[in-house]
């Protein structure tokens, strides 16, 4: 454990000072010389900590400045503070020692000074995202000593150039938009000819858009506009391997990877449909909804799926058990920064940025494994993705096609299902109508929706909701609750975790469009594979956001 925990400093008012690290966190005190208790004047947990900064002297014998830039918690808010103190000249080689400790003590294993790309889409969302970003994200990257090369997206696709043809030297990708920035470097890592490499390099999205997808699932709904602690993200996240969905579009056979989602029907209509009031933020998928309810149009369409599990008991019982193994292993450990036992847990991520587990891409054609180690010896852990293929549904794959009868709603059952799926409570009954389909990765697709919450990061699934023709007050009534996930446990949405599916349109006149990760493309039919692994994200955790639905106890709540 690294000696000179404390440091004598001179303050603001001319008095005496002493700067202490002590149980992960960081305090200045003001000495009394009456011998009363010191007055602490600021306190910030090392996570919060970013930098220490001793400014030179102009002349010998000068006191010497020392900078303390941190994220103070005010209220629900951050905010950055810059407090200065002087250091005696004869205390200078001890300050300088402290400065050392206290940064391996803020940042542990953790790179600091960072080199990051940042990437503006200046019209995203409501048009904020310049001022956003020059007011609060650039600031608390600068005090952190942050290296910052920034860039503002001029047209569609401009992020996917980017990231196609950029240096690899950077240390993380920062992404001032909504999903579809962040989409757009995906794919623009996915098609480089060192694209397994590529992927490696960490995404780290600031919330500036009107779809924020990946925020909710990284911070949590309370948190997802929380710029300051998307931006110490920047500063002293972990890298996260994440699942994605390669999804082959046909006749065309163009190939788009998927972080977020895919969405057919209703769901379609919900994003792309209201475009036009993205002022709304947020609010605009409800109106989105209620629209779609009303009109309760019949999704003509098969959807055939590498089935893994679709009793809804058990999953939902295997991802509260993983979500209860992941808060126990965290618990009391701050991966963004820390020292002694705070910092245990972070040995095995590189401090270059590089996640060290795997990339998590297989061999052409067939779905990853969970653990995203599956890669053939003889496959080039830094070379090309490998060439689409079609996939080849056996025997053992689902098949579900819409037909034109509206569900039967009942009580939901308190019993735990059976594994015959013809007794399960909610199982599909062919006949029913279709009302969307919406496969994703990630809980939650908008604050307000909840859509998988049984999705697991790295479990080699996609999470895929049939959701059939019922009664138009039974889906308005479902509003009430879609945030915490609740509409998982309605009979009429069938749920199923799957590491493959083929969806095929049986009305393209009707029905032309699928939207991936809200961007719409023509529909035909399309492949979806799910790559466990394959990108890399930041997270100050080292996890995705645990939502209540899987702290809950009760089975079935």
């Amino acid at each position: 454990m690294p000696t000179h925990q404390d440091l004598p400093v001179i303050l603001h008012n001319d008095k005496r000072g002493l700067l202490t690290i002590e149980d992960g966190k960081l305090d200045v005190l003001q000495l009394s010389k009456d011998g009363r208790p010191p007055k602490r004047l600021l306190t910030c947990s090392l996570r919060n900590f970013l930098r220490a900064r001793l400014a030179s002297a102009a002349y010998e014998g000068q006191r010497r400045r020392l900078d303390l830039f941190a994220l103070i918690q005010k209220g629900h808010e951050l905010r950055l503070s810059t407090m200065r103190v002087l250091i005696e000249p004869t205390d200078v080689p001890e300050a300088e020692e402290w400065i050392q400790t206290a940064m391996q003590a803020a940042y542990g294993q953790t790179k600091p000074f960072r080199r990051a790309l940042v990437l503006v889409n200046p019209v995203g969302g409501k048009g904020k995202a310049k001022s956003l970003v020059r007011e609060h994200v650039l600031p608390i990257l600068e005090a952190a000593g942050t290296v910052v090369e920034l860039t503002e997206t001029t047209h569609k696709l401009h992020a996917e150039e980017i990231a196609r043809d950029m240096d690899l030297s950077y240390d993380v990708i920062v992404t001032c938009s909504g999903d579809g920035l962040v989409y757009e470097v995906i794919n623009g890592l996915a098609a480089r000819k060192d694209a397994r490499k590529a992927l490696k390099v960490p995404i780290a999205p600031i919330p500036t858009g009107s779809a924020n997808a990946i925020c909710i699932n990284l911070f949590g709904v309370k948190d997802t506009f929380n710029i300051p602690l998307a931006t110490l993200n920047i500063i002293k996240g972990q890298p996260l391997p994440i699942d994605l969905c390669s999804v082959l579009l046909l006749p065309s056979r163009e190939r788009r990877y998927s972080f977020i989602s895919q969405a057919l029907g209703l769901m379609v209509d919900l994003d792309i449909g209201t475009e036009h009031v993205r002022w709304m933020g947020d609010t605009r998928f409800v109106y989105g909804f209620l629209r779609g309810v009303i009109t309760n149009k019949n999704f003509k369409c098969r959807v055939k799926m590498k089935v893994i599990e679709s009793d809804k008991v058990e999953m939902a019982r295997k991802a509260r058990a993983e979500a209860r193994q992941i808060m126990q292993s965290t618990e009391g450990k701050a991966l963004g920064g820390g020292q002694g036992s705070l910092i245990e847990g972070m040995r095995t991520l590189e401090v270059n940025g590089a996640a060290s587990n795997g990339d998590g891409l297989i061999a052409e054609g067939g779905p990853s494994t969970a653990d995203g180690n599956d890669r053939s010896d003889d496959t080039p852990d830094e070379g090309p993705l490998p060439e689409v293929k079609e996939l080849q549904p056996d025997d053992s794959w689902v098949t579900i096609e819409s037909g034109t009868k509206k569900a039967v709603v009942k009580k939901r059952r308190g019993s735990k299902a059976s594994t015959d799926e013809a007794a399960v409570p909610g199982a599909w009954q062919d006949g029913e109508g279709i009302l969307y389909v919406y496969a994703g990765l990630r809980p939650w697709v908008a604050r307000d929706l909840m859509q998988w919450p049984v999705a697991m990061n790295g479990d080699g699934a996609v999470d895929i909701v049939i959701q059939s023709i019922t009664p138009r007050g039974t889906m308005v009534s479902a509003i009430t609750g879609a945030e915490k996930g609740e509409a998982y446990w309605m009979e009429c949405q069938h749920y199923y975790k799957a590491s493959a599916f083929i969806a095929e349109n049986l009305d393209k006149k009707g029905q032309p469009l699928v939207a991936i990760d809200g961007e719409p493309f023509p529909f035909d039919s399309f492949h979806v594979e799910v790559h466990s692994g394959l990108a890399t994200v930041l997270s100050l955790d080292g996890h995705f956001f645990i939502s209540d639905f899987l702290r809950k106890q009760n089975i079935h709540e």
